[in-house]
């Protein structure tokens, strides 16, 4: 059965007001701010499959610190793991951090208006060789340009309020996503202005009309560079000679 709360002790050393709820590992639920517990949103799953849509809040809490980042932690032992953000609101920033204990895929649905770091799996325990990471097309067309990768063996230790104040890589207002795992990983996009996950026809239309523009332009800025050339040699080969004559 799914839990809450990794850093907690045991439920039976805990009172009624400090155990959190039961949640499930499917379904939808809006984010709030919880200023007495590490994880603003914490899931922990043994066997079954996650799937997940986790809504930010468009609003900031009355007694939310400004400088705040959503924190969220999605744990899961053999199942897979899928998690769709939802963000309507720009300027509030998260801290997602996903882990796996298995080589079972991991998709992320990351917001387009996404800007900020990713931390990659590396070569794990589990396997000899470094997980795949793939990209959709509305992540690459919307998202990667504003993304910078690093991999996650930097942060063996789970996130804390105290410590993200005190991490030099840790940019204010920034997006943060930290990946564990073995298994494959793919990086989608949620499209914030239609509030649905990305297009695929659309987004696939939209980068190869967005290659053949640069294909294009490359090819005008080479035909233009010929032409000056030409142009340049034309004039040396007029003003080369003192007297010139050509039958």
């Amino acid at each position: 059965m799914p839990h809450l709360d990794p850093l907690s002790p045991t439920p039976s050393s805990l009172s009624f007001e400090e155990t959190p709820k039961q949640c499930s590992a499917v379904g939808s639920y809006k984010l709030h701010y919880q200023p007495h517990r590490q994880w603003d949103f914490c899931l922990i799953n043994e066997a079954l499959p996650v799937d997940l849509m986790l809504i930010l809040p468009h609003y900031r809490a009355h007694n939310q610190p400004a400088e705040h980042r959503m924190s969220m932690y999605i744990s899961s032992e053999h199942g897979e793991i899928k998690t769709k953000l939802c963000r309507k609101y720009p300027r509030s920033p998260f801290f997602l951090s996903v882990h796996s204990s298995s080589d079972a895929p991991i998709t992320l649905y990351l917001p387009s208006d996404f800007a900020g770091c990713i931390h990659l799996p590396t070569c794990s325990s589990l396997t000899a060789h470094k997980p795949k990471v793939s990209f959709s097309d509305g992540f690459t067309n919307r998202i990667l340009p504003r993304v910078v990768f690093g991999s996650s063996d930097r942060l063996p230790q789970l996130y804390s309020r105290e410590a993200e104040d005190e991490d030099d890589d840790c940019v204010p207002g920034m997006d943060e996503v930290e990946i564990c795992g073995g298994g494959h990983v793919t990086l989608r996009m949620w499209d914030v202005l239609e509030g649905a996950p990305e297009s695929i026809a659309k987004e696939a239309w939209r980068k190869i009309v967005r290659k053949a523009s640069s294909k294009n332009l490359k090819g005008e800025v080479k035909y233009r560079e010929r032409n000056r050339q030409h142009q340049q040699h034309q004039q040396q080969r007029a003003i080369d000679w003192d007297f010139l004559l050509e039958d």
